[in-house]
């Protein structure tokens, strides 16, 4: 149904008093920065695509491309005959479900006679959608024809694959995407090493394991969660396994010193990048970013234990000590307008809800305009950082944001006696998005 003039005049003096802020809105609904985006500088990864579609879903990277973020992050997993699809955790039941009610551990499927059995789950819901996952071949068609220029793709490859399969995933990359528009990632040394005998010149970013601190702590929120949930009851036989990281002994290789650094460059040569848990990150920052610059290695950093403990712990960084890229649950705005916002501008305009928007201060989030009115009728208005800030208060200030220290879940002083597997990335698998 076609707009009415009202409704035409109200989404202009919409649109007016968010590019009086510095911002526009997208036709889907992604809030968007008009000018050059500072956010430290960061390059922003969507992890698995837009947190507003399921995960790895092909929605989810078309949302992410809308959305303005530098890379898109993806995983990809082989199934038993060969067919290169996009699936994070190594069998069905939290990112996906199935028809048939029966799990299914991806690399045991016949593309052909099983993979249409499964179906994409809302983890906002547990519910499973009409959709069935996409192959590799399908979301890097859509990706290619979808991106804007400068965005390019993360193909983090989960399965340990054989020669073969690796030259297959890097032709169809090539083919379906094309050269300097993506890159490959692995937590697996021996696929970035096969990878870089098969293609000498990409760029390939190895993914250090997470730190212990990190995973006890996923565990015990995935077994407090594990009574009601139904995403948890599905991931039950996962859970146990990571309780039993408590009583098994593991190595984890880390390379976030100077020393180490070459010790890595050694294995991989050239043109690669170093992804580490923010935990890790932190505890090294000072002498590893350094190093890593005067190398010429790009460091990203993750977490597996939510979004806010990411977000919060890169704020308590030192900014010149931050990472050059992050891979994040989040939108672009979400993320980066708690680093810092562009300066408001004047703005006239007669329209009630776009005055309202005019009048609020610069941290009023614009990604909850809906609810403002109610906000605003109790003397609140929702701010930037998920809070909510009063209406009366008149101390506001353009200037970055000063972070609470992030809480501190680090066992000793660098965790030098850790023990954990790059083998275990089932572990990883269970990850909750949190948005």
């Amino acid at each position: 149904m076609p707009l009415t003039t009202t409704e035409i005049k109200t989404l202009d003096a919409r649109a007016k008093v968010l590019a009086a802020r510095g911002f526009y809105e997208t036709s889907i609904g992604n809030i968007n920065y008009t000018g050059q985006r500072q956010c430290n500088n960061f390059q922003l990864q969507s992890h698995r695509g837009s947190i507003r579609y399921p995960e790895n879903s092909i929605n989810a990277v078309l949302d992410a491309i809308d959305n303005n973020f530098d890379v898109i992050e993806i995983d990809v997993r082989a199934t038993r005959d060969n067919v290169w699809v996009v699936h994070h955790d190594a069998r069905t039941g939290r990112e996906t479900g199935t028809t048939d009610n029966e799990q299914r551990k991806i690399e045991s499927i016949r593309y052909e006679k099983e993979w249409g059995y499964l179906r994409e789950r809302d983890q906002a819901t547990g519910m499973l959608t009409g959709n069935v996952p996409p192959s590799f071949n399908a979301l890097a068609s859509a990706f290619s024809h979808a991106r804007k220029p400068g965005q390019s793709i993360n193909i983090e490859i989960k399965s340990r694959a054989g020669i073969d399969n690796l030259k297959m995933l890097d032709y169809l990359a090539h083919k379906y995407i094309g050269t300097g528009n993506y890159f490959f990632s692995s937590l697996e040394m021996r696929n970035l090493i096969r990878m870089r005998s098969i293609n000498p010149d990409i760029y390939l970013a190895y993914i250090q394991s997470p730190a212990k601190a990190s995973l006890q702590k996923l565990a015990a929120d995935l077994k407090r969660g594990a009574g009601s949930d139904p995403i948890y009851e599905r991931n039950k036989e996962q859970l146990e396994s990571i309780q039993a990281f408590g009583s098994r002994r593991h190595r984890v290789t880390r390379y976030d010193t100077p020393l180490k650094l070459d010790k890595l460059k050694k294995q991989l040569k050239r043109n690669f990048g170093y992804v580490l848990d923010i935990r890790h990150y932190k505890q090294s920052a000072s002498s590893l970013k350094g190093a890593a610059q005067r190398q010429g290695i790009p460091l990203a950093t993750y977490s597996i234990n939510g979004h806010e403990y990411h977000e919060n712990s890169l704020l308590a960084q030192a900014k010149h000590l931050r990472p050059d890229s992050v891979i994040i649950d989040d939108t672009v705005y979400g993320f980066c307008s708690v680093f810092e916002l562009p300066p408001v501008k004047p703005v006239y305009t007669d329209d009630i809800n776009a005055k309202l928007i005019a009048s609020m201060p610069i941290d009023l989030d614009l990604e909850r305009l809906d609810n403002l009115a109610n906000y605003t009728r109790n003397q609140l208005y929702p701010a930037v950082g998920n809070k909510l800030k009063s209406t009366s208060t008149q101390s506001y200030t353009p200037k970055t944001k000063q972070a609470t220290p992030a809480p501190n879940f680090d066992i000793g002083n660098r965790e030098t006696d850790e023990d954990f597997s790059l083998e275990t990335d089932p572990v990883i698998e269970l990850e909750l998005r949190k948005k």
